[in-house]
């Protein structure tokens, strides 16, 4: 009896040990995962408690501009002098890209060239010579002769940029042609090249202007309506710089020492953004989402049947030329 009594205070004291046990290592864990939250609370609390030296604000983020180096649209150009377009009808306003009138002198071989020219009544000190009456004139638009550039931007023309990732796009109305303005790295042509009505272009953005060079050009073109002559051995330089979203300054210098002793300095001249042409018919493309009228530009193409028609007689009934003039005989139609 007393052995079984002994083992059982054995077993009791042997529990109590075991519990006695259990319990402070329960107690040391949980003093040891309290000292770690103080431990990670400490810097909130020290923070909260201790005066901190203010931080440095941000300045605040500046808008940024729109993309400078782009230059899509519908543009107007405007005569030197002048900021905004005369009027809101077709070409109103509208002007040639020009070289201005005061052109350098001319070489032996471009005297002579100029000499053959006979503009269509304009008494200019441009022109070789005024010949008031139109059958003298040899202007070659009026066979509807490619007009070349820069004359093909003249007049009513407005002009379309379209922006691709290797080049800029520059269509006309002026007989709905267009000039590849390359901007993927290459050169300008040997002289060996095949002269074209349009040249051969690239161009490059020096900070927000846009620098295009030209060359290979067909000299059969005349520059303007005055008769101003050029070679094959034309080049020309043009910057457009951008100076808001709707307006661009543009300049153009031309270097020919074929035909002239020095370059051709053009004077600056405005262009202005339009939503549209005003030569087409409002309305004829609906309205965008947002409410405002879709782009295009006309068709103006040369149509020989139409341009002899059109400088011969001012109506269809024959009874006058474009100046108002009565015809008769041969000439009437």
């Amino acid at each position: 009896m007393r052995v079984v009594g002994t083992q059982n205070s054995a077993q009791k004291l042997s529990r109590s040990k075991s519990e006695r046990g259990f319990k402070m290592r329960n107690c040391f864990l949980g003093s040891f995962f309290a000292l770690l939250a103080v431990l990670a609370l400490a810097p909130v609390v020290c923070a909260e408690t201790t005066p901190q030296a203010p931080s440095p604000k941000t300045p605040a983020a500046k808008a940024q501009p729109a993309d400078a180096h782009d230059i899509s649209g519908i543009w107007r150009m405007l005569g030197p002098g002048q900021a905004r377009a005369r009027a809101a009808t077709v070409g109103g306003g509208a002007s040639h890209p020009t070289l201005g009138n005061d052109r350098p002198p001319l070489t032996a071989w471009g005297q002579a060239t100029w000499s053959q020219t006979k503009p269509s009544g304009r008494n200019s000190k441009l022109a070789y010579v005024f010949l008031p009456d139109q059958k003298d004139w040899n202007d070659p638009l009026f066979v509807c002769d490619p007009a070349g550039y820069p004359r093909t931007g003249g007049g009513n023309s407005l002009y379309r940029f379209v922006q691709l990732s290797n080049e800029v796009a520059e269509f006309f109305e002026r007989d709905h042609v267009w000039r590849d303005l390359w901007t993927d790295g290459r050169k300008l042509p040997g002289n060996n090249a095949k002269p074209r009505w349009y040249g051969y272009s690239i161009a490059h953005w020096e900070g927000e202007t846009f620098v295009v060079e030209s060359g290979g050009f067909d000299g059969r073109t005349w520059l303007d309506l005055q008769g101003s002559i050029h070679s094959d051995q034309m080049r020309l330089e043009e910057r457009y710089k951008i100076l808001d979203h709707d307006h661009i300054e543009f300049s153009m210098t031309l270097n020919d020492p074929k035909a002239y002793t020095a370059p051709w300095v053009g004077p600056k001249q405005m262009m202005e953004r339009m939503d549209t042409s005003d030569g087409v018919a409002p309305g004829i493309w609906g309205k965008k989402p947002d409410g405002t009228a879709y782009g295009d530009i006309r068709e103006d193409y040369c149509v020989y049947s139409e341009e002899h028609s059109f400088w011969v007689n001012d109506n269809p009934t024959g009874d006058g030329d474009n100046f108002g003039n009565a015809v008769s005989g041969a000439q009437r139609k």
